[in-house]
């Protein structure tokens, strides 16, 4: 790893952690994972006022715990990262094993994650500043909204968008290139590591149109559609890297040749720790 001055890094759980973290690596600890004798940080010391939303927004809680974590240093890191209790993303391959139901996802046997592994797979970017999940384009689909409503309920990516609006998160004319942006960057700016100006930005940004959201649509699904609004902020946090990719790298409008360049500067490997045996991605994980 880094120095500790050089990136803030979390892990964010709402069960007992699965592995042994470096102790440059902060847990942060939601729901019933907050009443165990692990140590770490809590969703309830460090942003309290999203404690009865966690049900409805899952693990951006702790996103917007690791923010206020980071506004805790007396010195600003230069970059920030996050992982979760089954996701990670390394800079290179770690697993042959790809996750079934999920194309750009690898799975990994939990015995393999040692701490001393960790240290070595958990890392500050390259020179480009960014290490995330590698993009696909959703080809099939009519971009952010046609996906969304295959898996979820569009209802609620349209009440989302509509607040970006509102709350400045997007503009007017962003919302539609939103909602029919084809480039996907799974986890968006919650799972991998960015320079800590940008992640700040972005995750305010989301945690504004998210308060918005839980004031005005008292929104409740059950099983793991219940997390409504995580599922609409991870699009939003991935419309945030295509739009910061196109200013950085701007290809003509050309898809596949933005998804091998981002891939090649800005990507890892998105993985996914698994029971011996076991391979299959399902939603919610």
């Amino acid at each position: 790893m880094p120095p500790a001055a050089a990136v803030l890094y979390g892990c964010i759980t709402h069960v007992e952690p699965w592995f042994e973290l470096p102790d440059d690596v902060a847990l942060i600890r939601l729901g019933a994972a907050q009443d165990g004798a692990v140590a770490g940080h809590t969703l309830r010391e460090l942003a309290p006022q999203w404690e009865p939303f966690h049900p409805v927004i899952g693990g951006a809680a702790g996103s917007f715990a690791l923010k206020a974590l980071l506004l805790r240093q007396a010195v600003r890191p230069a970059f920030v990262g996050v992982c979760q209790y089954r996701k990670f993303v390394s800079p290179g391959r770690v697993s042959e094993t790809r996750a079934r139901g999920y194309k750009v996802m690898d799975a990994v046997p939990r015995e393999q994650v040692t701490r001393a592994a960790l240290e070595g797979w958990l890392q500050q970017p390259g020179p480009h500043g960014f290490l995330v999940c590698p993009p696909f384009s959703m080809h099939r689909e009519a971009g952010y909204l046609g996906q969304y409503g295959t898996h979820h309920h569009a209802e609620d990516l349209l009440r989302f968008t509509a607040e970006a609006v509102v709350q400045g998160a997007l503009s007017g004319r962003e919302a539609a290139e939103f909602m029919r942006e084809p480039v996907f960057f799974p986890g968006g700016i919650e799972l991998g590591v960015y320079p800590a100006d940008f992640w700040l930005e972005g995750i305010d940004a989301i945690e504004r149109v998210i308060e918005a959201c839980v004031r005005r649509y008292p929104t409740a699904r059950t099983g793991t559609q219940g997390r409504v609004w995580a599922y609409c902020a991870e699009r939003l946090g991935s419309w945030q890297l295509v739009r910061e990719f196109r200013r950085r790298q701007p290809c003509a409008g050309i898809r596949r040749l933005e998804i091998a360049r981002w891939r090649q500067r800005f990507a890892g490997r998105m993985n996914l720790v698994v029971e011996a045996g076991e391979s299959r991605y399902q939603v919610g994980q």
